[in-house]
Order: structure tokens, then C-alpha cells, then sequence
């Protein structure tokens, strides 16, 4: 399953992924069935506390969590939102980010002085 290797690559806590990769085929079976069945609850959160640079309360959710939270934005909060969004919306987007992003800006900024001349701050 492509998200429960992606969540598995982005979650800090190797521990808490190698269990879950113990039990792969279990828990993505248990993931299924909960979500077939209508009988999801989102699990309780996971508090701690880092100190480096600074000190930091950190809130996190389980694995099964993680992996559901993917699966309804990939396969349905995207395929709706994507299509209504204008091209100049790089955030959050497939093959889009900072360079896209820049870019756009540019073209605002060249746009604007074209229309509107140097205008001073």
C-alpha cells in the first residue's frame, strides 16, 4: 500500500514504524475493515515533550491514524478541491511548491508594473 510506505518514510519515530511494518498486512487489514464497516474513531493523541533548540510540547497521532488522514486527502478531499482551485494556487499541490511559486509572484509583479507603473513604498 503506496501511503502506509509514505507515512512510514515521514514518521520520526522508527520504533512505532517498525511494529507497524511487523504487522503490515494486520493492520492494513484492520485499517480496511474499520473504515468498511463505518466504525472508525480517531485513536488518542500522543503528547511529548523536545527540548533542542527549545523546549516544545509535540502532539501526534498513531500510525493508523496517519495513514487514514493520507487516504481521505489523497482519494477525496483532493479530486474535489483540485479541480475548483485557480493555476496560480501552487500550496499543497502535486509538482507545485516554492519555484512555482516564485514564479507566480513574478508574473503578479510584472503584470502589476505594467499596468500600474513603478509605484514607490
Amino acid at each position: 500500500m503506496e501511503v502506509c510506505n509514505e507515512v512510514c518514510r515521514n514518521t520520526k519515530n522508527k520504533i512505532k514504524v517498525e511494529k507497524f511494518k511487523e504487522y503490515k498486512c494486520e493492520n492494513v487489514a484492520k485499517i480496511y475493515n474499520l473504515l468498511k464497516n463505518r466504525e472508525y474513531k480517531v485513536g488518542p493523541y500522543i503528547h511529548f515533550t523536545l527540548y533542542e533548540p527549545k523546549k516544545r510540547e509535540i502532539v501526534s497521532q498513531g500510525m493508523i491514524d496517519k495513514i487514514v488522514n493520507h487516504l481521505v486527502s489523497r482519494y477525496i478531499l483532493y479530486p474535489v478541491i483540485l479541480p475548483c482551485l485557480i493555476d496560480k494556487n501552487v500550496a499543497s499541490r502535486k509538482g507545485l511548491g516554492t519555484k512555482a511559486g516564485l514564479e507566480a509572484a513574478k508574473d503578479f509583479h510584472r503584470i502589476c508594473k505594467i499596468r500600474y507603473g513603478n509605484i514607490i513604498y
